[in-house]
């Protein structure tokens, strides 16, 4: 069988970037990208601020997206569910470093098919107000690597505009995309006006005049997987309802949909829970077509009930929603999670991670404070933030901890835990009786 090419993240490199004052994460062994990245630190590191770097970007890339299709049904959508940013500036939104004048610099590194590349943002500021100063991709243009596309400018739009000459075919299309980015570039970036242009245009003629390594790129990062604090970017599978809790399929869809994600829902819950029989779909056939709700057979009180699975715990829930984001893990995509035991037992958490390690086939990125998971994965997976005296970080696998190497048989849960690491809290003790007294009138 012919090996597949794995598309995943080097490493980033941020400077005034939320707290991180400068900070050079490194995501490779021997080389290559890791496959499997668990990220620790005690509350308030900054482990949710590294996950919004990647969110961000990914959201930056359908700004203009968006705001066509807030033009297009804005007469129908209430003004308070409007959640899609349109400009880029609204998705980095409070991510400048507070009290600093110095530029915003988001860098990625990655690896697509092989080859490495980088994609490169910095923000200034005029009068405490960021604006978008530089983009640039460096990656593979035909044989060799190089700058694909490299754009400055002002508070006012773009001032110098560099192409790669081997970016487009014909110039026709070259005063195209240069007459978008001198109308909308800093509101958005290139990536998100040229995921516009490809949008609007015909495939077959997009095709036959741009690189195919760049079209190729821009298709991986618009597959990159993600949950945040506040939003979850997913992509879907052809035999998986996209609402797997309740919903309603129209005439036009077949209900084996309704067969094949029970199916895999059985194989993915069921395992996990000594008391969960089935799970399985009510439906019910109307004219607007089929309505389903997802149920499950349970033992309880010495019984067997049929419940909905609406009423199941918020942990479990979490289960549900973390299931898409595996299998775009193991299906060959980049995949970032934000706190991925949130409402999950350890040791649930423990046996996920332990049976997709070997399966994925693409990366996962994820923070946790769960240190049972470092029992499952090999110390060169582990990373941890780490604070100084004066408030400054850096993020280190603990295969490379400063103070020496770690011995095979070490116990890294143990150490992590005793502070060998850092990264956990050093607290002092809260005096809630003295609390209550300074309230009392």
């Amino acid at each position: 069988m012919k090996k597949r090419h794995f598309d995943m993240i080097r490493g980033m490199i941020l400077e005034n970037y939320k707290s991180f004052g400068k900070l050079d994460l490194n995501l490779q062994k021997g080389g290559e990208p890791k496959s499997v990245v668990a990220i620790y630190g005690e509350n308030g590191s900054g482990k949710s601020n590294i996950i919004s770097v990647f969110k961000n970007l990914i959201l930056s890339f359908q700004t203009l997206n968006n705001q066509d299709r807030l033009l297009d049904f804005q007469s129908n959508i209430p003004k308070n569910n409007l959640v899609d940013k349109t400009s880029l500036l609204e998705v980095f939104e409070d991510s400048y470093m507070l009290d600093t004048t110095d530029d915003m610099r988001v860098k990625i590194n990655f690896q697509v098919n092989d080859s490495d590349g980088y994609y490169e943002l910095i923000f200034k500021k005029v009068d405490g107000k960021p604006y978008l100063y530089s983009e640039e991709l460096y990656y593979l243009i035909k044989k060799a690597s190089g700058t694909v596309f490299k754009i400055k400018g002002t508070k006012n739009g773009p001032n110098q505009i560099e192409f790669s000459p081997s970016l487009f075919a014909n110039t026709k299309f070259r005063d195209l995309a240069q007459d978008m980015v001198n109308r909308l570039w800093g509101k958005h970036s290139f990536l998100a006006i040229f995921n516009n242009l490809i949008e609007k245009s015909n495939k077959e003629y997009v095709e036959s005049n741009v690189s195919a390594n760049f079209l190729n790129l821009i298709r991986t990062f618009n597959t990159v997987a993600f949950r945040g604090d506040d939003s979850t970017g997913v992509n879907t599978f052809n035999g998986l309802l996209p609402d797997m809790i309740k919903g309603t399929l129209n005439k036009n869809q077949s209900d084996e949909l309704i067969t094949t994600t029970s199916n895999a829902l059985n194989k993915y819950l069921v395992p996990l829970y000594s008391d969960l029989m089935e799970v399985y779909y009510q439906t019910e056939r109307t004219e607007e077509g089929i309505h389903y709700e997802l149920f499950e057979r349970k033992r309880m009180g010495g019984r067997v009930l049929n419940l909905p699975f609406r009423l199941e715990s918020h942990g479990t829930k979490e289960l549900l929603k973390l299931f898409p984001l595996f299998l775009n893990a193991v299906n060959g995509k980049t995949v970032v999670i934000d706190e991925i035991d949130q409402g999950i037992h350890d040791l649930l958490v423990d046996t996920l991670v332990d049976n997709l390690k070997d399966d994925i086939e693409g990366q996962l990125i994820f923070t946790t404070h769960d240190t049972e998971v470092m029992k499952e994965l090999d110390v060169s997976a582990l990373y941890v933030i780490q604070i100084d005296i004066n408030g400054n970080k850096k993020v280190e696998t603990l295969s490379k901890n400063n103070k020496r190497n770690i011995a095979a048989h070490n116990n890294i849960q143990k150490k992590y835990l005793e502070g060998y690491f850092a990264g956990i809290p050093y607290s002092s003790e809260v005096d809630f009786y003295d609390i209550l007294n300074d309230l009392e009138v």
